[in-house]
């Protein structure tokens, strides 16, 4: 049974007071999202970056996960959902782990100040197995983008109790200040920086369970079956995905190499203009198929 794991994406979208000061420039996010020179970027849009790709990230590692403070790529409509509700949900849903996406802040919260690093939060009391987690999450997160190192704290904060949500451990991870022109600007403002923050944060998960880290660029070397990792079947899918035609109903990225995905791989065969399909049954993607797939060829 896999690990799962709750990604909390914090406050909501319109949550009052988390958000920057004004920003002294433009900055452009993406090509969807630009902050304009006296705006304000509100912490869950960034949260919520964040989360969408540790999401992808644990997910390729074998992971399963559970979201709360978000439910899409889209962080624009995200409600406010109380702590409480949120340790109900994680609790409900049988959580193993819970991390919190945040941003940090200091000050009025109207200009910017000196306030910078990163740190990670356990609770103060129910911790559970938080601390091992917390330190060497904080390791990967402090071995990237170069900031001052908060830390591990110890506070009464809802989502890292473990008690309520009855997870092995829990954290908050507070990436940088939003109240720091620096580390707003080209921090929390920045997918890029979002991206890394989610790759250091799946690598301490793996590093914490003791699996083996999946990175974006991974190409299977082995022929995929029923039988192969999550993580192989993972790809496939959303291989798959790219390559087929588009009368086919997508396939859930699942990990799981059910009839969906068999029929997908006799399709994709029937596409490259090979024989096969007419004398297999699809579930086994070999190394012809796997050299297709990494180059996404379509015929």
């Amino acid at each position: 049974m896999a690990v799962k794991i709750n990604i909390d994406a914090g406050h909501g979208s319109q949550t009052a007071g988390k958000r920057t000061p004004p920003f002294p420039r433009d900055v452009k996010i993406s090509d969807k999202l630009v902050v304009k020179k006296g705006e304000q970027l509100r912490e869950h849009i960034a949260n919520a970056g964040v989360a969408i790709l540790l999401e992808k990230e644990l997910l390729r590692c074998g992971f399963e996960t559970f979201r709360t403070g978000w439910n899409d790529s889209n962080a624009l409509d995200d409600p406010d959902t109380p702590v409480s509700e949120r340790q109900e949900a994680v609790s409900k849903a049988g959580c193993d782990y819970s991390i919190s996406i945040h941003f940090n802040a200091y000050g009025d919260g109207k200009t910017f100040n000196t306030a910078e690093g990163v740190g990670v939060y356990i609770h103060d009391k129910y911790y559970g197995k938080s601390k091992k987690l917390a330190e060497i999450v904080l390791k990967k997160l402090a071995g990237g983008t170069k900031q001052k190192n908060r830390g591990i704290t110890a506070e009464n904060l809802a989502m890292c109790n473990c008690n309520k949500m009855k997870t092995k451990a829990a954290i908050i991870a507070e990436l940088a200040f939003m109240t720091n022109e620096r580390e707003a600007l080209t921090m929390m403002a920045n997918e890029s920086f979002w991206k890394e923050c989610a790759v250091e944060i799946a690598q301490g998960m793996c590093e914490y369970v003791g699996v083996k880290y999946i990175p974006e660029n991974y190409i299977p070397t082995k022929s995929i079956t029923p039988k192969s990792s999550k993580a192989d079947i993972l790809w496939a899918q959303e291989r798959l995905n790219m390559v087929l035609p588009g009368w086919l109903p997508k396939l859930n990225i699942d990990g799981i190499y059910g009839p969906k995905t068999r029929i997908a791989v006799l399709v994709y065969w029937d596409v490259l203009g090979w024989g096969k399909h007419m004398e297999d049954d699809g579930k086994k993607i070999g190394k012809a198929t796997l050299k297709a797939l990494t180059e996404g060829r379509k015929k």
